[in-house]
């Protein structure tokens, strides 16, 4: 539908209409009949460059402000960026509601609050007005213009938090959002990172959007925190020797409570608990990545990056593990995977892992229930970045999906996908042990490229003017293909189709918290399959292949049979970070059960009594400990020499 509306009534109808077009949401407990993919029915409003998982399979979107040469107003939203999804798995459709932002969140970083919500810190300058395209400003600063018609004001400076109201109506009043907050510096691609305490680790992000002909107006190499501490930000010498390959850095929190830190291809690991000083007291350096043909192993030459599953069983061991990006050699991607176990340890360096089966850049990540990492999206020849359309700068979108299995270090290849996801796509797990995929900025490249295996020089981008369509580039004219995809797509782990029944996992009670190194009893229905593994899986937020929420934790079952089954809480926040989970129940043939959704987080500690008999291990208190690293014991080599390149 072609809405173009200038004042606050017009806009409250087209809010109405979209409330009209949404459906009660519900839990997805149907499996699809056969495994692999299957595209949603419906649109997301707004494309999905921004995801962020909220209870009941509803998901938040957020979308750049679109852009020249394209009409500037998004007709789905009426101009609005972010919507909030109803996915129904059962019926295979999807429906939003308009989510109104007032200020700009496109390039934000974001992780999972710890009472469930979703931080969204930083973002973009660009104003939208309804009188002014602002994209096709001459001057950079003209970005920002407001006028009597802007609706969305520059964000590059925001914390903003969000909770999702109970009603449409709430929803579509922008009643979930606080956006009232501001850092002391704009960042543009930060990384942002939920931690213990439910604080915030917030680092690098440019002052604007990257400008390859003037860096120095955008360098930003500092991190802070939130709240803030120390220094309003703290500059950081890796950040400072990476620039300009410091957008969007890899960074998780460690059991330990520390920050591991990975930009380019130097890693340190930074203790929250210090203040840096003028020496970065705070920081040391760890290991360097092994010489192999790939680029920087950051935006644009973006990989994925996860964490293994932290086993109770092996004192929430840690490895992390990256793959993908593009070959230094030439424009193509890679099929490179590297991993670092326990980066706290002193020896800890990286290993080269197996390489993917399919070689991609911009690859996003999925950990599933039973322990085996999916790996989806992505493209096989270019680099991220562009605007909107703007395909010379990556094609042969990577429709493989690979499976990873981390106890024997092995990949297989499974089913085809049929929606290209290249640049601004996302991957989110779901309840149900599905995940979908989301997104897509270049799904215009046929207009550019042609086919789908057609790729650019080995040494050079592509030239813009000669696209396959000539009247699309490089002026676009009508018919050309909008480069925004609007679709989920879903893929059905085969887990689901074996014909083997799922094990059930009782509802919680609504509230309910559930308190570091407490027992407790999750209930089971006795008509489902026997549970013979939990797996806690955080609550994940998405954007630029950077993920820094996503875990599985698998706990020691203390006592299991039919109607219960007793495990430990994590010993405390840093192995488990605050906020909401899924609780898996897995058979013995790796089916898992609907995830019920319970929020970790801090209280005393409760145990329930360990039944004798039934199945089940009885952990002893070594087997507990966390195996953890201290800065002034076990890391070497304090920040501030200098770096080689």
């Amino acid at each position: 539908m072609q809405i173009v509306k200038s004042d606050s009534r017009q806009r409250q109808t087209l809010a109405i209409i979209a409330i009209t077009a949404s459906v009660v949401i519900r839990s997805a407990y149907a499996a699809a009949a056969q495994s692999g993919w299957r595209v949603l029915s419906g649109v997301t409003g707004s494309f999905c460059v921004h995801n962020a998982l909220l209870p009941n399979n509803t998901l938040m979107c957020i979308e750049r402000p679109h852009t020249s040469p394209y009409y500037w107003i998004n007709n789905y939203t009426n101009g609005e960026t972010s919507t909030i999804i109803t996915i129904d798995t059962d019926a295979g459709t999807i429906s939003y509601v308009v989510n109104p932002l007032k200020y700009n969140a496109f390039c934000a970083g974001h992780s999972q609050a710890a009472d469930g919500g979703i931080h969204v810190i930083g973002g973009d300058r660009q104003s939208s007005s309804y009188l002014y395209d602002h994209s096709n400003a001459t001057n950079y600063l003209d970005y920002s213009i407001v006028d009597s018609e802007t609706f969305l004001f520059t964000g590059i400076d925001r914390i903003r938090s969000y909770h999702l109201p109970e009603t449409d109506a709430d929803i579509l009043a922008g009643n979930g959002w606080d956006e009232s907050l501001q850092m002391s510096t704009d960042r543009w691609y930060p990384t942002v990172v939920t931690l213990g305490d439910g604080t915030l680790f917030i680092v690098g992000g440019d002052n604007k959007n990257i400008d390859f002909g003037n860096l120095s107006q955008t360098i930003n190499p500092t991190y802070e925190f939130y709240p803030s501490k120390y220094a309003p930000a703290i500059t950081s010498s890796l950040l400072t020797w990476a620039f300009p390959h410091n957008l969007y850095p890899i960074s998780f929190l460690l059991p330990s409570g520390n920050l591991f830190l990975m930009v380019s291809n130097r890693t340190v690991i930074i203790d929250p608990n210090v203040d840096p000083g003028t020496t970065e007291a705070n920081t040391v350096v760890i290991a360097t990545v092994p010489v192999l043909d790939h680029a920087p192993w950051i935006y644009p030459h973006t990989p994925t990056s996860f964490i293994l599953p932290l086993k109770e069983s092996e004192g929430y061991s840690l490895t992390i593990m990256i793959c993908g990006g593009t070959k230094n050699s030439t424009f193509q991607a890679s099929s490179d995977c590297i991993a670092i176990d326990n980066p706290e340890y002193p020896d800890a360096n990286y290993r080269i892992v197996s390489n993917m089966p399919s070689a991609r850049l911009m690859p996003d990540s999925a950990i599933l229930p039973d322990g085996t990492i999916l790996l989806t999206n992505g493209i096989g020849w270019g680099q991220a970045g562009g605007n909107a359309g703007q395909c010379q700068y990556g094609a042969a979108p990577v429709f493989t999906t690979d499976l990873y299995h981390p106890d024997n270090n092995t990949w297989s290849s499974l089913e085809l996908s049929t929606v290209a996801r290249m640049y601004h796509s996302g991957a989110i797990l779901l309840k149900d042990g599905s995940v979908i995929t989301t997104g897509n900025e270049m799904a215009n490249y046929l207009d550019f490229w042609g086919t789908p295996t057609t790729e650019g020089p080995l040494d050079a981008f592509a030239d813009s003017t000669k696209g396959f369509n000539s009247a699309c580039y490089p002026v676009v004219e009508v018919p050309c293909t909008s480069p925004w995809e609007q679709r989920i797509e879903q893929y059905t782990p085969a887990y689901l189709t074996s014909g083997n029944p799922r094990p059930i996992v009782k509802a919680f009670a609504s509230g309910t918290v559930l308190t570091y190194n407490s027992t407790v009893a999750v209930q089971l229905d006795s008509t489902g399959a026997s549970v013979k593994q939990i797996s806690l899986i955080r609550y994940t937020t998405t954007t630029h292949s950077t993920n820094t929420d996503q875990r599985l934790i698998i706990p020691i079952l203390l006592y299991v049979n039919t109607t219960v089954a007793i495990f430990r809480i994590p010993p405390n926040s840093s192995v488990a970070p605050p906020g909401n989970w899924h609780v898996f129940g897995v058979s013995g043939d790796g089916v898992p059960s609907i995830a019920q959704t319970v929020l970790f987080g801090s209280g005393p500690v409760t145990n329930v009594a360990v039944p004798t008999g039934g199945s089940g291990s009885t952990a002893t208190s070594s087997s507990l400990e966390v195996r953890r690293g201290g800065l002034g014991m076990t890391l070497f080599g304090v920040l501030g020499v200098a770096f080689l390149i």
